[in-house]
């Protein structure tokens, strides 16, 4: 017999904020269902009692995955590609899912991870607020803002947004190539402005995701996820190199550059694999401020992050180098 009161559904366990996600829960004294899909790699998930669903978000039917659970993680998403599949990876898989939670027999909580993509940068120096106007700049940030749209106008689920800021921790593919350059002595600076940026360690958004379902004032509400200190580009250059122990070059690259070589590796097809520079990601480093305010995660959640910017980037920099991977 399935306990549904602590009974939780997550979508995207096998990648990184997911897994970690998992582990909260898992934590936490939940049973843990994950959706799979038949390429899947399992490796973060290996040794956990958790439970498989083979389904794929966008053409399966998961009304049989969401039927006897308490709250639904969606973490699952797409990062790289065309428009066409961003859209249908974030947007068209979301929206079916939480069909199929409306569907079902009993409201529960349905916690979306978003991004501060969807919001856009900071305009004017000013953080960004959960109230303000969204201004996504590309693909990948419009359709993060379709899918937060379907979850906030579903019926049949208690919706809760999640957008977080840079994401790092360990697991994580996309950072890594910044903690390889500093391991060498040189990192790239975005930009020959100065830049500002808030990141948030993966643990600290699995825990947020945690305090989405068990905080009743959570519902309906959207909440940004960082932690509070914003860096400059020449900040967490030099806070990755101490991570990694190497005293470093800092090489500034104007923007530019970045989005024409951001651009070229897109069209030739080449920035498909996670740490590899696509025209997305130029466009966000050539941004001036990703900022954002945690006040109402901060007081709704009762969330506060665990992992400043030394200490996070230290634990990450550790577990890169137990797993060979630094």
């Amino acid at each position: 017999m399935v306990d549904e009161a602590r009974t939780a559904l997550v979508t995207g366990g096998t990648g990184f904020v997911g897994s970690h996600v998992v582990d909260v829960l898992l934590e936490a004294g939940y049973r843990v269902r994950c959706t799979v899909r038949k390429s899947s790699r399992l490796r973060w998930l290996e040794g956990k009692p958790v439970e498989l669903v083979e389904l794929d978000l966008v053409e399966g039917d998961a009304s049989d995955a969401v039927a006897d659970v308490s709250a639904v993680f969606h973490f699952a998403g797409l990062t790289r590609g065309s428009g066409r599949e961003l859209n249908a990876a974030n947007y068209e898989a979301t929206r079916a899912l939480v069909a199929a939670c409306a569907s079902a027999a009993r409201e529960r909580r349905f916690v979306f991870c978003s991004s501060q993509a969807a919001a856009g940068p900071s305009l004017q120096g000013e953080r960004r607020r959960e109230e303000d106007p969204p201004l996504p700049t590309t693909d990948y940030g419009r359709s993060k803002l379709a899918a937060e749209r379907a979850v906030l106008e579903a019926e049949g689920v208690e919706p809760v947004v999640l957008r977080p800021a840079a994401v790092y921790g360990p697991r994580d593919e996309d950072t890594l190539p910044y903690f390889k350059m500093a391991a060498h002595g040189v990192i790239v600076i975005p930009g020959i402005r100065e830049r500002v940026v808030q990141i948030v360690h993966a643990r600290d958004v699995a825990q947020a995701a945690l305090a989405a379902v068990e905080s009743p004032g959570a519902a309906g509400g959207t909440f940004f996820v960082a932690h509070p200190d914003a860096l400059t580009w020449r900040e967490l250059a030099q806070a990755i190199a101490r991570a990694v122990g190497r005293r470093v070059l800092p090489v500034r690259v104007p923007s530019p550059v970045l989005r024409a070589v951001g651009g070229l590796a897109s069209a030739l097809g080449a920035a498909r694999r996670p740490g590899q520079l696509d025209l997305r990601r130029a466009r966000d480093l050539s941004e001036l401020d990703w900022t954002c305010s945690v006040e109402r995660a901060q007081e709704v959640l009762g969330w506060s992050p665990e992992y400043g910017a030394e200490p996070g980037l230290r634990d990450t920099a550790d577990w890169y180098r137990s797993q060979g991977w630094l």
